[in-house]
């Protein structure tokens, strides 16, 4: 299991003990660390909740990022996310 497995691994168990996708995101930066950037982004939580990359790519202007452009809040990001983060 490479880096990338377990972290999406952590990101489904931490999803299940109910954390959202604030939590998620943060925990993702977390757990790669200097490895953390879009691509992995997307692809962790392409792997851990099948996203998909149209959404995952408007997720990436989450302001906690930091990536510049156009961002997008807190709030926004969840919702984003929530219909893939339901149980």
């Amino acid at each position: 299991m490479d880096d990338l497995e377990k972290t999406a691994a952590e990101l489904r168990a931490a999803h299940a003990e109910g954390r959202g996708a604030v939590e998620l995101a943060l925990l993702s930066r977390d757990r790669m660390g200097s490895a953390f950037g879009v691509i992995s982004f997307i692809a962790a939580f392409r792997m851990a909740f099948d996203v998909p990359l149209p959404v995952l790519q408007r997720a990436q202007a989450w302001e906690r990022f930091g990536w510049g452009g156009v961002q997008i809040s807190d709030e926004e990001f969840s919702a984003l996310l929530s219909p893939w983060l339901t149980d």
